[in-house]
């Protein structure tokens, strides 16, 4: 399985995970060959790209419960979309409250990680699907952190609004094919600013939520040049959309970058622990998977392997097969940590990050 723009994609190319509509309607399965007005269709979308199958590679196994997600996430993208809309467009956002309480009944109260899939975005849905993962992330950080349901449908609240002055920074910068410059991040930064003193004007929300807003104004106000820098003790709700912002930001899909791997995402947060709160990322690793059983790595001794057992208690210390030796290293001992480390998920040879292995022969 391989990422491809689609601006590049051919006829023939075969679908690698499923693409539906706006009303959940499945458009084009997995496994199926793409002619020339599927990806015409495709690129009405304005998708930066998909997923797509190698000749002879098979489709990737899912559970029910990942592609119930993946449609999740497409259909509500567009009630997201349109509640940002309406909010700078000073009409009443209806659909807010309903999906607030969506997202909750969802994703609050599960005991066991979950699968976090990326989706695809583009040009007409980037901003709508990152705010809607962000409060997803925060929804499943806020209740395992044991925020009531009044605090944590604040904050999903807060979550879906953050990025709405996303809608008013320039599409060639917003889209742009590259790094953005040090003063086009000015522009989205001050474009941002500009979103929530619109949603001050155009949206009487709760003071729940406008303490959140307050909090990521003045964090925002911190990064730019000519702003006087003003400390401030977060909530731990502001801690929590950090953390949930930066981490879907480092591994979705970009129109100029590949996606991060969750694994190198949390290496990223752990070295910024000034930015990202040690307490919040150590909550997101409980919540959702980052080395599934079966994730393909690559080892600090240059074998590459394949995760056979998880460690709930230190993510990056499993229990990993070597390929090349057909050693097990259980990297929770501390000697074999010492002279064994993960430095990243790495693709399998038919371009997947994770397989379905039956990790009953390696261990008991």
């Amino acid at each position: 399985m391989r990422y491809v723009k689609t601006s590049e994609m051919e006829v023939g190319s075969r679908f690698a995970k499923p693409i539906y509509t706006k009303d959940g309607v499945l458009l084009f399965n997995s496994g199926v060959k793409a002619d020339a007005s599927m990806i015409e269709k495709l690129r009405s979308l304005n998708l930066y790209g998909t997923y797509i199958l190698g000749s002879a590679e098979p489709v990737p196994p899912i559970t029910e419960a990942e592609l119930e997600f993946e449609r999740f996430q497409w259909v509500e993208t567009y009630v997201v979309d349109k509640i940002l809309k309406d909010v700078i467009n000073q009409k009443v956002p209806e659909e807010l409250e309903n999906l607030v309480n969506l997202i909750y009944s969802r994703f609050s109260n599960r005991t066991q990680r979950m699968t976090f899939n990326q989706c695809l975005r583009g040009e007409n849905d980037f901003i709508s699907k990152h705010s809607l993962n962000v409060a997803i992330l925060s929804t499943l950080l806020a209740d395992r952190m044991g925020f009531d349901q009044k605090e944590c449908k604040f904050l999903i609240e807060a979550a879906l609004l953050h990025d709405i002055g996303k809608l008013l920074v320039p599409g060639q910068i917003l889209h742009k094919d590259g790094s953005l410059s040090r003063e086009e991040m000015t522009v989205v930064y001050r474009s941002t600013l500009q979103g929530f003193n619109v949603l001050n004007a155009n949206y009487h929300y709760p003071a729940g939520v406008r303490r959140y807003i307050i909090q990521l104004t003045k964090e925002l106000m911190n990064r730019l040049p000519d702003c006087p820098r003003e400390e401030q003790k977060l909530l731990p709700g502001t801690k929590i959309l950090q953390v949930a912002d930066i981490y879907d930001t480092l591994t979705a899909i970009r129109s100029y970058k590949s996606p991060m791997s969750p694994f190198s995402a949390l290496k990223v947060m752990r070295d910024e622990p000034q930015k990202y709160a040690s307490n919040v990322v150590d909550v997101l690793e409980e919540c959702i998977h980052i080395l599934p059983v079966g994730s393909y790595v690559m080892l600090s001794n240059g074998e590459q392997g394949i995760v056979v057992r998880e460690n709930s208690r230190a993510i990056d210390r499993p229990v990993v097969l070597g390929l090349m030796t057909n050693t097990l290293f259980d990297l929770s001992l501390r000697d074999t940590y010492k002279e064994v480390q993960i430095e990243d998920t790495v693709f399998t040879p038919d371009n997947r990050q994770h397989i379905e292995i039956d990790v009953s022969k390696f261990i008991n």
